[in-house]
Order: structure tokens, then sequence, then C-alpha cells
């Protein structure tokens, strides 16, 4: 899939912008919360962008907002694993889509593990062990 690069806003967003963007979050800002899925599920690339995208990953899998924004970031987390368009602190993206989409990630680590590309299927592999270990799965929820 083509990436949904980031709008203007989001592709300037400084370090501290994103601290009160999660702070808001955090606090329970319903808007603040729509501008984090947007974030976390545009493709973009500042400093200290993805250290805030796992923060705020961190914050949602125990906290998570509506269905269709859930949704929205499992789709571009989805495509990021596929594609190979992630870097560091990705695991923490992944870990809120399994606990969002399990079935949805298996497909997806299935999809990812047949790439020709090492880090895409060592990333696949990482799902799979991750659904295989989690005992609500197991257990058929």
């Amino acid at each position: 899939m083509r990436p949904s690069f980031a709008a203007l806003w989001i592709r300037s967003l400084t370090k501290t912008e994103l601290h009160s963007l999660v702070d808001a979050v955090k606090l329970g800002d319903l808007e603040a919360t729509s501008r984090a899925v947007e974030f976390v599920a545009a493709e973009s690339f500042g400093m200290w962008h993805n250290r805030a995208r796992a923060k705020l990953c961190r914050y949602f899998k125990n906290h998570p907002p509506t269905d269709d924004q859930s949704k929205r970031m499992v789709d571009a987390i989805i495509d990021r694993l596929i594609d190979g368009r992630f870097s560091e602190q990705f695991k923490d993206q992944l870990s809120m889509a399994i606990r969002f989409s399990p079935a949805r990630m298996a497909e997806a680590a299935t999809v990812a593990s047949a790439s020709d590309r090492n880090y895409i299927r060592r990333y696949a592999d990482w799902v799979r062990q991750t659904l295989d270990s989690t005992p609500a799965i197991q257990n058929g929820g």
C-alpha cells in the first residue's frame, strides 16, 4: 500500500509539542486523542516522532480510543509491517495492534513472513511469537 504522508502540522511537530500532545491524551482530552490517532497513523519522520508514537501506543494499548480510531492505527501499523516502513520502537506499535486486533495481526504476520527482506520476516516472527504467548488469545479471547 502507498503510505499516507503526514499533513504539514504533523511533520512540523517538535519534541516539546509532542510531549504536550502525549500529556493531553493522558488527561483525557478528546481533541488531543483525535490528533494523536492521526499522528500515530501518519508517516512522519521528525525528531522524536517515533518515540512519541511508542509512548502513545503504550498508552492506547491500555486505554483504547474508539473502535474506528483503533482500526485506523492498526491499518497503518499493518501497512508499515508488510512494507517494512518502520524504525526504532516499532514493537510498541505492534503490541498495541496485537491487543486491538489479534486476528488481523496474525494475517499480517503471515504476509510479512513471505517478504524477501530479513528484517520484515524477523518482525513477523516476533508478532507470531507474541500472539502465541498471549494467554487471552490462546484461550480464544
